[in-house]
């Protein structure tokens, strides 16, 4: 009698242990399985590349924090209208419908937003980067801002006092190539000008644009009807005592096919054609890509 107990006991004992051991096993492999959300990421500008490092998932749900737009991609790229701290989510989801959570925060640079006026108030170019400057000092024109993000090509002269643009020749280069159209000694090392702007700039008077014409390079222009009214002008307007500044705006359209690059060359002069000096100094012309 006391065997039977004995072994009845051996046996519950054993098949516990069977037990213990499974339940052991389920749960080692019910961790094993389940998914753990983790992603790395970098950017280009607003431009982010998101990098997922989860493990365990068939299933992915970013949502990229600017109410805009989610995705399902695993390893999606995402170009962010708006800057400062984001928190991107990533939801990771296994075949069983366990899901697994983690959210960081990124960074995305500021977006700016420049609506150039001609109006004579400069507080619009703030945000836009100085395209060339005269370092010397001499001279009339100091300082050059091109903006051309929309319609038009737009242009903030500053300089001392003696910037009146009475009179200018402009010359613009739209084709990219230094060694192609007019070829003006005083930029020797790249001038290329398709365009010439003469006349007054600060009064949005009689001046006009011409075509260049010489296919050697030389003093050829043709000139391109009531084109006068395509350059905006401000007033000049005096910042301080020892600075003046104007805005200009010409249309995309007035340049012909622009390929990217814009150049300026200017030559002021009083209204007697006498020259007052050259913007930038040398070698050749202020460029932006556009």
């Amino acid at each position: 009698m006391k065997k039977m107990k004995l072994t009845k006991y051996i046996t519950m004992l054993v098949a516990l242990l069977l037990l213990a051991a499974c339940s052991s096993d389920n749960a080692s492999s019910d961790s094993a399985t389940k998914p753990v959300a983790d992603f790395s990421f970098t950017n280009d500008g607003s431009t982010f590349t998101f990098t997922n490092l989860s493990t365990n998932g068939t299933k992915y749900r970013w949502d990229f924090g600017d109410l805009y737009y989610v995705s399902t991609e695993k390893d999606p790229v995402y170009t962010y209208k708006i800057g400062g701290e984001i928190r991107v989510s990533l939801t990771v989801t296994n075949d069983a419908g366990e899901e697994s959570f983690i959210t960081k925060v990124i960074t995305a640079p500021k977006i700016i937003i420049i609506d150039i006026k001609i109006d004579g108030k400069f507080t619009d170019w703030d945000d836009v980067a100085v395209t060339d400057e005269n370092t010397s000092g001499n001279g009339s024109i100091q300082k050059i801002k091109i903006w051309a993000g929309g319609p038009n090509v737009n242009v903030y002269l500053e300089g001392n006092k003696k910037m009146l643009l009475e009179l200018v020749d402009m010359f613009i280069n739209t084709d990219g190539n230094t060694q192609t159209g007019f070829l003006h000694a005083n930029w020797a090392e790249g001038s290329g000008a398709e365009f010439l702007f003469e006349g007054p700039v600060v009064s949005n008077g009689w001046g006009a644009f011409y075509n260049h014409t010489d296919p050697s390079g030389g003093w050829g222009w043709s000139p391109i009807a009531g084109s006068g009214v395509n350059l905006k002008a401000s007033a000049l307007v005096s910042l301080n005592d020892t600075t003046n500044a104007l805005e200009f705006s010409i249309p995309k359209s007035q340049l012909g096919n622009l390929t990217g690059f814009i150049g300026i060359g200017i030559t002021e002069m009083t209204s007697g054609w006498s020259a007052v000096a050259n913007f930038p100094e040398a070698p050749k012309f202020s460029t932006l890509q556009l």
